[in-house]
């Protein structure tokens, strides 16, 4: 990825992503702002039949994100909003369909940079954004294989040319759905820790993990892992492989992708997957284990505005019905 702008700020010089981020629109000297929409047209063809024209209920198909940032000397600043359809899953019980994502100040000195407010999580090979990925929907080992999500707390960050570390104290692990942690200070702290290493020519490996002290009398500590590592094999062909696991949920879970620029304003990728899991993991699904295969391409008509298509299959075990999803998306960055 080339930034994860939500993800992670240390890591963010280092990510290989299949196409650019967002560019940043400068108000005046402190500030600018960035963000984006997009919108698809989707079908799933599983047991439950759902097609979606601009209303999937699916923070990765149909959303809007609004960013302002902030500089001052050593000190910068992040605050975004993000809102799905009203329909929308996405939202994990939240009464509203629009959430606080960002809200931190980092202090920066050489390289060292301390982070205090509501960021997201360290763990991942694709962003948050989903504009910023090959496809429209996550992978395997970005989808479920691990747990963590947008808290509150403070991080430390270590980054220099050829490797970025860091270490972050949160509210939560898995907290009150993906937008926020749980806001609750006295029990189930959540911590995350990760390395990342650029030594080698066209190489990004990144290694990391998470835990959380979960009380209560039959309540079990949460532990999640993610490794993943991206290689330019040429100038247009970069390759990856992601693995993620949690504790108690999922036993291991991989994603395989390849990434093709065919021209500047065309690019495709093809990525495998699986899951071996010890719970259910989609509402109607008995089954916790399946395989996925998928396609998906962008073609960028302006520096601004891009469509993106996506076919992929998850084919369940233990006879669940197999799962066909396909989509079209308009994305408008700025």
């Amino acid at each position: 990825m080339i930034k994860h702008l939500s993800k992670i700020s240390g890591v963010a010089a280092f990510a290989v992503l299949a196409s650019s981020a967002s560019a940043e629109v400068k108000l005046d000297d402190n500030f600018t702002i960035d963000g984006y929409a997009i919108a698809a047209a989707a079908k799933n063809e599983a047991s439950t039949d759902k097609e979606s024209f601009f209303s999937s209920g699916d923070k990765m198909l149909d959303a809007v994100k609004l960013a302002l940032n902030g500089t001052s000397g050593d000190f910068k600043s992040r605050v975004s909003v993000f809102s799905v359809p009203s329909d929308s899953t996405a939202t994990n019980n939240s009464e509203s369909t629009t959430n606080l994502l960002d809200a931190y100040v980092t202090y920066t000195k050489g390289e060292i940079a301390l982070t205090v407010g509501k960021f997201n999580n360290y763990l991942g090979y694709e962003s948050f954004d989903s504009p910023n990925n090959a496809f429209m929907t996550f992978g395997p080992a970005d989808n479920i294989g691990y747990v963590a999500s947008y808290a509150t707390g403070a991080k430390l960050d270590y980054t220099t040319k050829e490797f970025a570390t860091g270490f972050s104290v949160r509210d939560s692990l898995q907290g009150d759905g993906f937008f926020k942690g749980d806001g609750d200070f006295s029990d189930d702290i959540g911590t995350e820790v990760y390395f990342l290493y650029t030594g080698i020519e066209k190489l990004t490996v990144f290694t990391g993990m998470g835990y959380q002290n979960t009380d209560g009398p039959t309540a079990k500590d949460l532990y999640t892992y993610n490794a993943w590592a991206a290689y330019a094999l040429t100038d247009k062909l970069t390759l990856v492989a992601s693995y993620a696991n949690t504790s108690d949920f999922v036993s291991f879970s991989y994603t395989l992708q390849a990434s093709y620029a065919l021209t500047d304003a065309l690019s495709v990728a093809a990525r495998y997957g699986a899951v071996d899991g010890e719970t259910a993991l989609f509402t109607g699904n008995a089954s916790s284990n399946y395989s996925e295969y998928g396609v998906a391409g962008t073609y960028t008509l302006t520096k601004n505005f891009s469509i993106k298509s996506e076919v992929n299959q998850k084919n369940f075990v233990d006879g669940e019905p197999d799962a066909l999803f396909y989509a079209v998306q308009g994305i408008f960055k700025f």
